[in-house]
C-alpha cells in the first residue's frame, strides 16, 4: 500500500470523526422541532417539552425514558413521576390523576433505572406538568438476552470465514480450495 492511499484512507476516516462530532454539538445545541404525522402524538424527549413548550401545549405526546423519583398520594389519588436530565437542567413532572382507576394501577410496580413509555397531554404552559393517559413498561431485559443470543451465533459465523493473525492483530479471510484457472476437462 503506497503512502498516497494511506493518507487519503486517514483522511475520509478523520473527516468522518470531524462531521459526527459536529453532528452531535449542533444536534445538542439546536434540537430538531418535534413533528406530528396523520394525527399520532408527538414523539418527545424532556428538551423538547421545555424549548417547544407553546407548540405542544394541550397536544398528545410520547415521552421514553427512565424515571428519577415517583410519589403516590392516596388521599387525592394522583400518581406524580419526575423525569430529570441533569445535563441541559430539566425537571418535568408527570401527573396521572385517579390512578387507581386506572387500568394500570393493580398490574404495574413503578421502579427506579427501568424505562417507561407514558403517552400523556403536555400542559407545561398552562398547569406546569404532562397530564398522564398510558404508561408502559419497556421490557429490557428480553432485549438484551436476544442481543446477547445473537452476539453468540454471530461470533462463531465470524470465525467461520477469518482467523485471526495474532502477530499483526488482524482478521484474516480463510481461503478455500484455490483455483488453477482454465477449463476444467471432464
Amino acid at each position: 500500500m503506497s503512502k498516497r492511499t494511506t493518507i487519503f484512507k486517514i483522511l475520509i476516516f478523520g473527516s468522518f470523526i470531524i462531521g459526527a462530532v459536529l453532528i452531535g454539538i449542533l444536534t445538542f445545541l439546536y434540537p430538531t422541532i418535534p413533528t406530528k404525522w396523520n394525527g399520532d402524538p408527538y414523539v418527545v424527549e424532556l428538551v423538547d417539552l421545555q424549548n417547544q413548550a407553546e407548540l405542544l401545549e394541550n397536544e398528545l405526546i410520547v415521552i421514553t425514558g427512565g424515571f428519577n423519583d415517583y410519589n403516590y398520594d392516596q388521599s387525592i389519588d394522583v400518581l406524580t413521576i419526575d423525569l430529570r436530565d441533569d445535563l441541559r437542567d430539566i425537571n418535568i413532572q408527570l401527573k396521572f390523576f385517579n390512578w387507581s382507576n386506572h387500568d394500570k394501577y393493580n398490574s404495574f410496580e413503578i421502579r427506579k433505572g427501568v424505562s417507561y413509555s407514558v403517552k400523556g397531554v403536555s400542559l407545561i404552559n398552562s398547569k406546569g406538568y404532562v397530564l398522564g393517559l398510558d404508561i408502559v413498561q419497556i421490557n429490557s431485559s428480553i432485549t438484551n438476552i436476544l442481543s446477547l443470543i445473537g452476539l453468540g451465533v454471530l461470533i462463531p459465523f465470524i470465525f467461520l470465514y477469518f482467523r485471526i493473525d495474532i502477530k499483526k492483530a488482524k482478521l484474516i479471510r480463510r481461503s478455500g480450495k484455490k483455483s488453477k484457472g482454465g477449463i476444467i476437462n471432464a
